[in-house]
């Protein structure tokens, strides 16, 4: 009985030591997991406020203290003021049935925007493709992230080479030099623009490098694929980007160029999460760039309300319209717009 004790304590002994050691391993993994959710949390509450706070400059010009605008139906005038919604499908619906080419949608631009996607994403996955059938066939060894940044690099300056539209960036010295480019000082735009010379930083210095070396990252872990979905979600976001720049730049469609740049920050949203999903670090960084893009959607929804239309003195809709001076949008690769 005697040596039947201390065996018995032993037990008791190890059996507590065992569950305060399971109890001590179990609270430190349940703290690593709170912290990393409470940090996603926190990724995703930023990006809401970003997205609330463009909305909040679409609908700014509806407050009491502005001018009352008054929206054109072919039924009735329709005047905003706060607190009553905006019925832009019924608007758009009556004046295109009388014909008001203020408010009729420009579904020829909507449908060339759309095959200039599908075509500028078929022609980079071949691309991606050849470049995946390289490599298997030379069998070379891992490449390291100063070869491989380049080739990302060249995607992410150069990817309106594969998309057959306008979309022709700002020039590069004009806008150094605080001159009228396309895009850039060719219309009235807020007191708080950023000065000429931080475009050409922003895009040739930190975002750019950023996709390159974060691209590099996702290949590396991936397998060694350049046709990857995460790659491709990037590759998408430069492709919507690219329309962007079509509607803003060379055809100067204010109100359509806020929806753009909104679709253009959801789509850099997607990419950063899906590097997430492959690499960390690589959707850390590369949701750094978020904060560029709620600058950049702030300065468009500015601009949009301070261009109204010089032929009807309102501000345009959120959607492509039909052009009074009758000009349409075309493949740059056929010919110039018209």
């Amino acid at each position: 009985l005697r040596s039947s004790v201390p065996s018995t304590l032993h037990q008791h002994t190890t059996r507590g030591n065992c569950k305060e050691r399971y109890t001590s391993l179990h609270l430190h993994k349940s703290q690593f997991t709170t912290t990393k959710e409470m940090r996603h949390r926190y990724i995703l509450s930023f990006c809401f406020f970003l997205i609330s706070a463009n909305f909040s400059h679409i609908s700014a010009f509806t407050s009491p203290t502005l001018k009352k605008v008054t929206i054109v139906s072919s039924l009735k005038p329709l005047t905003v003021t706060s607190g009553k919604g905006v019925k832009l499908f019924n608007s758009a619906r009556s004046d295109f049935q009388e014909g008001n080419p203020s408010q009729i949608a420009d579904f020829d631009a909507l449908l060339k925007y759309h095959g200039a996607i599908l075509i500028q994403l078929g022609l980079i996955a071949g691309v991606l493709k050849g470049l995946d059938i390289g490599y298997n066939l030379v069998d070379s060894p891992d490449i390291p992230t100063f070869a491989l940044f380049p080739i990302f690099y060249a995607f992410s300056l150069k990817s309106r080479v594969f998309n057959p539209l306008d979309n022709e960036r700002p020039n590069l010295q004009k806008a150094v030099e605080g001159e009228q480019s396309r895009g850039f000082q060719d219309r009235v735009m807020p007191s708080w623009t950023p000065p000429g010379p931080v475009f050409p930083v922003m895009w040739l210095l930190i975002i750019g490098p950023l996709r390159a070396y974060t691209s590099a990252l996702v290949w590396q872990t991936n397998g060694h694929e350049f046709l990857h979905p995460a790659l491709f979600a990037l590759i998408f976001h430069l492709a919507v980007g690219d329309i962007w720049n079509t509607m803003n730049n060379s055809e100067q469609r204010f109100g359509a160029a806020v929806t753009g740049v909104l679709c253009v920050t959801a789509s850099a949203l997607n990419a950063a999460y899906q590097y997430y999903t492959v690499n960390e670090t690589a959707g850390n960084l590369l949701g750094l760039s978020m904060i560029w893009f709620a600058v950049a959607s702030s300065l468009v929804t500015a601009t949009w309300r301070l261009n109204p239309s010089p032929e009807t003195e309102e501000l345009d809709p959120l959607y492509p319209i039909v052009r009074a001076d009758g000009k349409q949008t075309s493949f740059a690769w056929f010919g110039s717009n018209k």
